[in-house]
């Protein structure tokens, strides 16, 4: 049966008609009134989401449900028609060809205004099929809600006892059953009573009667509130957490009533969403003899304790009363007591849940596309780790979903949202009750559930939450009556308010201020991504799980809470030492980091507490994930500025944040501030300095025990673009940590001066233009400053490779180039002569040599093989090659032209003119523009060159199509630029992952982007004078995710013709298995055509689904990290092994060891007379790669034998795969290519005799072959 994504799949490659993609939305179906005695809701409006269903058994049964339900209709509509063609036949009007009807208009017309294209609605209809639970498969659930009511009614009364009785009475009744008391636990000697009585009322609440639930992974829950008794309490059971050890005990009596009803046949147990303890609730699944009933329905009967509104006064309940004393009263010595805003809306809940359901059924009925649109806005929740999981059975597979810390309610607050849109804000009051304003409804009651949507995730992309709380309408209707004994103001004591339309409870109490912004800021993009209609994103808003900081945030860490705490009062009003920890994380990394970040956020796992009756709770683990979203301009300033002197208060709690290392300081434009400077010795240090300002300030405010309770992942990639502090100090003159890709930049522009100084030369340089990847910072590892006067002596031979830049210099037109190829090829090499000559002079010690290419013909006349190599004594060398646009012009010419072995001969050297001198340019200029905009482009490009290279690709695939790899990734509207490498690394393996290459186009807007750019400067400072004085934080929403950049819808249709026209062409695709366009080049394959083959993009996709589930672990330690970059060489048929000695890039490797240059015997010793012997001398020898040279030459002899895989970044195996066909017998031919040995009347191939000449040739290079197949 195919899955879901299968389908969703097929639906993205259909190209259908406006008609046919523009179905009108069906409105749900009108529910009932909920009856008295049987009513419906819970603490968030239950939990919705969607999985990857694609292995999901469950899923596929109800599809096969359906198709069996659809193959019955078939059969039936197959009848109906035999039985009309035997009618006699009369005049028929087909609807195909009916005039479309006005709901079918409005369709069409709503497809193509509201929609990104009709592809996009179609995978929303076909996904709603899979959200949507079966509510035809309830019959078992109502079974066993009724059996349950029935037990309920039946119950004994309890008389109130003090706590050690009632639990001997608890005991008696069902053995073992331990209540899930709150903390703080009550004392066994409480002066209050426990009892018993059976519910005053019985609810069916949640999402499940207003037909909102949506699927996710893990079950579904069917919410029921049993209504406790108002006898039972006292006024006074608001204090201290007694109202929730009653209700805890009132659950354990009601669990040992279904616990023991056989005919219930339901196992029950405990769970807490929040791990605080008052909101645990009575989980009940089916036994597994009654499994088959539920098996379609796949859900849980939840059941929550509630009391009736009006129990206990409201006022006490005020978010800025206190209601937890006790010990901490006495601590505080009288003074007032820090508000509880946490605790007083968790008892003020248990009262709302009837209340809340009534207007949200009320909306629902009101609205036809309210709850499609809730259930998408659930899934596009749950996606992005907001909201609990219920993961039952299915937790291993889930293990890796996180949920971000606090959102437990996130569903249902989502349901509210988008009802408070629909009746707009609670007006505002003058001094003498006035209305003021009334604001009017954002949202129509019309709109459909897509235009809902986006309603609600535009609300909350720009509605400042941290400003401007929200105040929803009161509903007198459905009992929800504004109190006047809690005041507006009084919602200050949270960080975030939204209120309910009772005007008693904060929706947002329990969630940290970090996570209120990090769903505005996944709201803010997501519109980002719905505004772009020229991208397909439909699977990252709803298919794709992002819920690991590593996926989404630019800094991750591991961090084990130090849950200590001076303030009790604050510690109990979260309900866990957890919530607590995580509170004071946050508080102190946001004051940390200040301007350095739009955000932090922290999660853990998504899977609600479980344990069973016999039982205590869980202790919520003390090990979390804390994500960090940089603010790339100010992330890495290495001052912190504080006040001024004078303000001796706010100096104080400088100092008293940061510690000793605050100090006064005198600034150069004359300022004197407290301030906090953090020093920096290299390039590493400074990409590290937020993890050092965070590590600083929460190892000093204790929100860690311990530096190593703090493990941040991108330490773990710290290293691996860095040669050797030893080898470095020995080979450079200048560790290239330090410095970067400064020197060559550097070394790079003196040459230029030079060489447009020259007068002595025919023609004048007029144009220079750079192309080598260190010229834009993008080679993997930084070229440093060779120090070539201690070659051969003082720089050991894997360290002595001088790595060369291109360069293009163009001259000025003139009458003296020749109108013929051949001609021009023979000036060119003159003039590399004559620039030797000249520059020979005014350049002392460089070496400056005119060299053919590696695949230099003897004979060619028309292509460009020739080029001047100059090595500086600054220890740079440069590769020049002069560009005439007559080139290009009489190649093109000959093409045309000639016919057979001429023509293919003229167009790969018309290929490779347009390689070097039109897209090569292009490229770096584009990418040289982003990088600017981007400093985290160039460390992600060279972080997934490593990877590549670890994987011993480094043949087969071009540098410059990971290039657009990346540049994809800093320009897509799927999620805002990454800001480190770590983080646009983790995301460039997502996209190697999700993307199917043989069947979808990749097109990067790399001229758009470019253009932007250059653009970003200019934009920045007009949003400095438009907004003098505001932080970044002030212009989040406006700034933060700038608008979609795009290629044109013309330029978007030539891409995915040339995508389909090269399909049709090789459909084995054996050229260009990746094809990535762009706005340069609308065929997709001028850095893909001949690599990466189509078996290597497949592995490739391979390794990099495996490396992205290890990195969303998340990867804490060098050691793990390491794995993702070292490979298996048991995958290969041979390796050969070669001697790191005389590997001239040896010292790249990702463990280089010192007996590579290290003398035998000396090893104690650092000065030079330790090192080994030279084998290649003092001479420069600029690109000089023996390794390279070597797997090129088997290569060029052995191209249809074996495929060789290997690390040109220090890599000391090289890996082996035979071909099939040499393998396989066949005819012995005169010019074979490789030796054979006879078997029966054919040959077949020798590889004992290859290997053996194999070694031959690498003689002195080659340590030893390892064969693992024959």
């Amino acid at each position: 049966m195919p899955s879901a994504k299968r389908k969703l799949a097929q639906l993205q490659g259909a190209k259908k008609s406006a008609r046919t993609g523009a179905e009108a939305e069906e409105a749900p179906a009108a529910m009932p009134e909920p009856e008295a005695d049987v009513d419906m809701n819970s603490d968030e409006d239950m939990e919705g989401g969607f999985e990857d269903v694609e292995d999901d058994d469950d899923v596929a049964d109800l599809v096969e449900d359906e198709d069996e339900d659809e193959d019955e209709d078939k059969n039936e509509d197959e009848e109906v028609d035999e039985q009309e063609r035997a009618a006699p036949s009369v005049p028929s009007h087909d609807s195909r060809f009916a005039v479309p009807s006005l709901d079918e208009i409005h369709g069409l017309k709503e497809t193509s205004e509201l929609y990104m294209n009709n592809v996009f609605k179609l995978q929303l209809d076909e996904m709603m099929r899979q959200v949507r639970p079966d509510f035809a498969h309830a019959q078992a659930l109502e079974g066993a809600l009724r059996r349950m009511q029935k037990i309920f009614d039946q119950m004994p009364t309890i008389a109130p006892l003090p706590l050690t009785e009632a639990l001997a009475a608890l005991e008696r009744v069902a053995p073992g059953i331990a209540p899930p008391f709150a903390e703080p636990v009550p004392r066994p000697d409480a002066a209050y009573k426990f009892g018993f009585e059976k519910p005053s009322q019985l609810h069916l609440v949640g999402s499940w009667p207003l037909r909102t639930a949506a699927r996710r992974p893990g079950e579904l829950d069917v919410d029921v509130e049993v209504c406790m008794p108002a006898q039972l309490f006292q006024e006074k059971d608001t204090f201290n957490a007694r109202y929730f050890h009653k209700r805890a005990y009132y659950l354990a009596v009601l669990a040992a009533a279904l616990q023991n009803d056989d005919k219930l046949g339901m196992d029950v147990s405990f769970m807490d969403a929040s791990h605080s303890g008052r909101s645990t609730c009575l989980v009940l699944r089916p036994r597994q003899a009654s499994a088959k009933e539920f098996r379609k329905l796949k859900a849980v009967i939840r059941v929550h304790a509630a009391h009736e509104f009006g129990t206990f006064p409201v006022n006490r309940l005020a978010p800025n009363r206190n209601s937890l004393r006790g010990a901490a009263a006495d601590a505080e010595q009288g003074a007032a007591l820090a508000p509880t805003p946490q605790y007083n809306a968790s008892v003020l809940s248990d009262s709302m849940r009837m209340s809340h359901l009534l207007f949200l059924h009320g909306t629902s009925e009101a609205c036809a596309g309210f709850a499609e649109a809730v259930q998408l806005l659930k899934t596009w929740a749950t996606q992005r780790g907001f909201g609990t999981l219920l993961l039952g059975a299915k937790s291993e597979r889930y293990a890796g979903r996180q949920m971000v810390a606090g959102s437990e309610n996130a569903r249902f607050l989502l349901t509210m949202v988008l009802a408070h849109l629909l009746h707009g804000e609670e007006p505002s009051t003058g001094l003498r009750g006035r209305t003021l304003h009334t604001q009017r409804p954002k949202l129509s009651m019309g709109y459909s559930s897509y235009q809902l949507m986006r309603g609600v995730l535009d609300f909350l992309a720009k509605h400042p939450l941290a400003t401007s709380p929200v105040f929803m309408r009161a509903q007198p209707r459905a009992g929800l009556v504004r109190t006047e004994h809690i005041p507006t103001t009084s919602f200050s004591a949270s960080p975030r308010a939204f209120v309910d339309p009772s005007g008693c409870i904060n929706l947002l109490a329990s969630w940290p201020a970090a996570s209120v912004d990090l769903l505005q800021q996944e709201a803010a993009q997501t519109l980002h991504m719905l505004n772009d209609a020229e991208s397909d994103c439909f699977a990252a808003l709803f298919l794709t799980p992002c819920t690991s900081p590593v996926a989404r945030l630019d800094e991750a860490a591991i961090a084990t809470l130090q849950t200590k705490s001076d303030d009790a009062v604050r510690r109990m009003d979260a309900g866990s030492a957890r919530a607590y920890g995580i509170e004071h994380l946050l508080a102190v990394s946001a004051k940390a980091l200040g301007t350095r970040a739009w955000g932090v956020a922290v999660t853990y796992g998504a899977e609600a507490a479980q344990w069973p009756l016999g039982e205590s709770a869980p202790v919520p683990s003390r090990r979390v994930a804390l994500g960090v979203r940089l603010n790339a301009e100010h992330a890495w300033r290495q001052v912190e500025h504080g006040p001024v002197p004078d303000d001796s208060v706010a100096c104080a709690a400088f100092r008293a944040f940061w510690g000793e290392i605050a100090e006064l300081r005198r600034f150069r434009d004359g300022r004197v501030l407290e301030s906090v400077v953090w020093p920096i010795t290299s390039l590493e240090e400074r990409a590290a300095l937020p993890r050092r300002v965070l590590r600083h300030a929460l190892l000093r405010h204790g929100c860690v025990a311990k530096a190593n309770k703090l493990q941040f992942v991108n330490d773990a990639f710290q290293g691996l673009l860095d040669v050797p502090a030893d080898l470095a100090q020995r080979a450079y003159l200048k560790r290239p940590s330090e410095l970067g890709f400064q020197p060559v930049q550097a070394a790079f522009e003196n040459l230029s001066k030079e060489l447009r100084a020259m007068d002595e030369l025919p023609l004048s340089v007029i144009g220079i233009r750079p192309v080598g990847r260190a010229l834009r910072s993008m080679s993997t590892f930084a070229p440093g400053a060779l120090n070539v006067a201690e070659l051969g002596s003082g720089v050991p031979d894997c360290a002595s490779y001088l790595a060369v830049h291109d360069v293009l210099i163009t001259m000025e037109s003139s009458a003296q180039w020749p109108d013929d190829l051949a001609a021009i090829q023979e000036m060119k090499t003159a003039l590399y002569e004559r620039i030797a000559a000249v520059l020979q002079n005014k350049m002392p010690g460089a070496s400056l040599r005119v060299v053919y290419d590696d695949d230099a013909q003897t004979g060619e006349t028309i292509q460009d093989q020739t080029s001047l190599v100059i090595a500086l004594p600054a220890g740079f060398a440069f590769k020049l090659r002069v560009h005439h646009d007559r080139d290009h012009l009489l190649l093109q010419r000959l093409v045309r032209g000639a016919s057979g072995a001429h023509k293919r001969r003229a167009q790969q050297v018309l290929r490779r003119y347009e390689h070097r001198y039109v897209h090569a340019p292009a490229h770096h200029a584009a990418l040289q523009a982003l990088q600017d905009q981007h400093p985290a482009l160039g460390p992600t490009v060279r972080l997934v060159e490593r990877w590549f290279a670890a994987q011993m690709l480094s043949t087969h695939v071009a540098p410059e199509a990971l290039e657009l790899l990346v540049a994809a990734v800093f320009t897509s509207s799927v999620h805002a630029p990454p800001a480190t490498a770590v983080a646009g690394f983790v995301r460039v393996l997502r996209l190697l992952r999700d993307w199917d290459a043989r069947e979808v186009l990749l097109l990067v807007p790399l001229e758009a982007a470019s253009r932007r750019a250059h653009e970003h400067r200019a934009a920045r400072a007009d949003e400095e004078r438009q907004a003098p004085g505001t932080t970044p934080a002030d212009l989040r929403h406006t700034t933060a995710f700038a608008p979609a950049i795009a290629v044109t819808s013309q330029e978007r249709v030539a891409a995915e013709q040339a995508f389909r026209a090269q399909r049709a062409r090789d459909p084995a695709i054996h050229h260009a298995a990746w094809c990535i366009a762009s706005d340069l080049d609308a065929s997709g394959s001028v850095w893909t055509h001949e690599s990466p083959s189509a078996t290597i993009a497949d592995a490739v996709r391979q390794l990099a689904g495996r490396a992205v589930a290890m990195l969303e672990t998340p990867i804490v330690q060098k050691e793990s990290a390491m794995v993702l970059f070292t490979p298996s060489l048991h995958t290969y048929d041979f390796v050969v092994h070669l001697h790191p000695s005389v590997h001239t890039r040896y010292a790249e490797a990702l463990r280089p060891n010192a007996d590579a240059w290290l003398a035998e015997g000396k090893r104690a010793y650092k000065n030079l007379s330790s090192l080994r012997p030279s084998v290649y001398g003092s001479e420069m020898r600029p690109d000089w790669d023996p390794v390279q040279a070597y797997v090129a030459l088997l290569h060029t002899l052995y191209p249809s034998v074996f495929r060789l895989f290997y690390d040109q970044h220090g890599g000391t195996a090289i890996g082996g795969i035979w071909e099939k066909a040499p393998l396989a017998p066949h005819p012995f031919k005169v010019m074979l290519g490789y030796s054979s040995t006879p078997v029966d009347k054919e040959v077949v191939l020798n590889s004992d005799a290859v290997l053996a000449e194999v070694a031959r040739l690498g003689y002195g290079l080659v340590d030893r072959i390892q064969v693992n197949k024959h």
